[in-house]
């Protein structure tokens, strides 16, 4: 069987992890080209995993022959990029969320992908391929719960990475559209609809740094989803224990938590001070394991012409919802969605 040959665009902090799991660890693809503005970036890649091709050009690796696309830019320039590969005719996008960072650049992107007939976009939600949460995914759907009445989620990065975080800042869409997307892409996906309104509040309580970027670094949101489902989202830039992530649905017969301790390992410490565990570090030593999971499931998109798990629809939800959110944040008020 032939290696589904990609290109990846970006080779930051996560677009440099993507490039390893498609080198490292999926048999059956094949990092064939890669892209990046930072030339050492560049360098490293072509040292270390020598794909057949290398350029500062994103056009130019578009017009190179690839299976698939992974974009890994930092936010602001996804708009352009994917809306580039549409253009050209390129039948299969990866892209990490958010999908782009107004109303005016998902609409954009939405009909450039529905130009281009057949085309998947694939949208980097990567918590669906959790096997904890999908498991709660599961018994969800069977029942166990009963009713949904409630979710509630949890984010917060570590206050270890706050230099990286307000230097981010300006290039993120703010904390709402940073954070919070994942955590609303996950409520309607268990709950199974959209929102109907938003009510936020929220500061930069700790960062300087962040308010004069004109971001916060903690809020929480009320959701009322269109099924009735109440929706609570809190996160935080500065959790001195390090990373936390948790989910709770709430139902009629019950209810299911997921990540209720934010373990690094299973490793338990006992001696005369107490008993204590070694927290999550940052996002992706959390997460590892589904990053590799949704490349691979981006491939069988490709090998299959299937469509992916989070695709164009899920994307545009999610942003349309964050800018939302964000005003909502911003005037301390409730938000209607159009």
């Amino acid at each position: 069987m032939d290696k589904i040959k990609l290109g990846i665009a970006g080779l930051g902090r996560l677009g440099r992890k993507h490039a390893e799991n498609i080198h490292y660890h999926i048999p059956g693809a094949e990092l064939t080209a890669a892209c990046s503005v930072v030339q050492g970036e560049l360098d490293s890649i072509a040292e270390e995993m020598h794909p057949e091709y290398i350029t500062d050009n994103y056009s130019e690796l578009l017009s190179y022959p690839l299976d698939g696309i992974v974009i890994a830019a930092s936010s602001q320039e996804h708009c352009s990029m994917i809306c580039e590969a549409a253009w050209a005719g390129k039948k299969y996008v990866y892209t990490e969320k958010p999908l782009g960072m107004s109303l005016k650049e998902i609409d954009k992107i939405k009909e450039s992908v529905m130009s281009n007939k057949g085309m998947k976009l694939q949208i980097g939600y990567n918590r669906r391929f959790d096997s904890s949460i999908r498991a709660a995914k599961k018994k969800t759907e069977e029942g166990f719960v009963g009713k949904i009445i409630q979710v509630h989620m949890i984010n917060r990065d570590p206050a270890a990475m706050a230099d990286f975080i307000i230097k981010f800042s300006p290039k993120s869409g703010g904390l709402v559209m940073d954070m919070l997307t994942h955590d609303y892409d996950l409520a309607r996906w268990f709950v199974g609809s959209e929102a109907k309104s938003v009510y936020g509040i929220g500061d930069a309580f700790v960062y300087e740094g962040l308010k004069k970027a004109g971001d916060i670094d903690n809020c929480s949101l009320l959701v009322e989803f269109k099924n009735g489902v109440i929706g609570q989202f809190e996160t935080s830039r500065n959790s001195a224990y390090g990373y936390h992530v948790e989910m709770e649905i709430y139902g009629s017969k019950g209810n299911i938590r997921v990540g209720m301790i934010p373990l690094r390992n299973r490793v338990t410490y006992m001696n005369a001070e107490g008993i204590n565990f070694d927290t999550a570090g940052w996002f992706y030593e959390y997460w590892e394991p589904t990053f590799l999971s949704e490349i691979k499931d981006f491939i069988m998109c490709i090998r299959n012409n299937q469509e992916p798990l989070i695709g164009l629809e899920d994307g545009y939800r999610a942003v349309e919802w964050a800018v939302a959110a964000t005003e909502a944040v911003k005037k301390k008020n409730v938000v209607f969605f159009r």
